[in-house]
């Protein structure tokens, strides 16, 4: 690797660090720069704001995830053996890979600056593992025939309406143990029970 691509890479998890701890107004330049051991002026030749800085950060991730992520659908397999799995993985990711915090802060961006929430989900978002999937189960018969982009949103809802928004909200803590296959099954459950055609 070169140098420049490793302090490419020290300054994207130096500004991680700094956009989880102290969010992304209160997050500062100059301790990234110190984090990831370059000049402040080698910082702005990679990131030329930190509005940049904080979408490259999301968009690596996203891209980390879209490399590693792919459900494939198997018609030999029980629908809901399937479904379970890929929720669990989707747990996985986003209680593991973007976590809690990192996703606060998004969530506040988003509402802070609408147009920056526009792109990032224009740009993070164009390519989705889970849509492969339903596409491939719609085409093996396997779940009714409706827009794909229909089934993800109603699906996503179910997820983040159990995994995400009471506890970016803070209303219920991160589910753990038991409580992460409940709502998993509950999950899979509700969505199969409207969308299976093989239940």
């Amino acid at each position: 690797m070169k140098q420049t691509e490793r302090k490419h890479l020290a300054i994207i998890e130096a500004a991680k660090a700094e956009f989880i701890e102290h969010g992304f107004v209160a997050a500062n330049m100059d301790r990234i720069s110190l984090v990831a051991e370059v000049s402040k002026r080698t910082l702005y030749r990679h990131f030329d704001s930190k509005e940049t800085l904080f979408i490259s950060v999301l968009r690596i991730i996203q891209e980390s995830v879209n490399e590693n992520v792919q459900y494939q659908f198997d018609p030999e397999k029980p629908l809901k053996s399937q479904l379970i799995e890929i929720t669990r993985h989707e747990v996985d990711v986003l209680y593991n890979t973007y976590g809690m915090s990192l996703s606060r802060i998004i969530v506040m961006e988003f509402i802070r600056q609408p147009e920056l929430a526009k792109n990032l989900v224009k740009d993070l978002y164009s390519t989705n593992a889970i849509a492969e999937w339903f596409k491939l189960a719609i085409e093996a018969k396997a779940i009714v025939d409706k827009d794909v982009s229909l089934l993800t949103n109603i699906y996503t809802s179910l997820f983040q309406g159990l995994f995400f928004w009471p506890q970016m909200m803070e209303l219920a803590p991160l589910c753990e143990g038991e409580k992460v296959e409940e709502n998993i099954n509950t999950v899979v459950d509700v969505f199969l029970t409207s969308f299976a055609l093989n239940k």
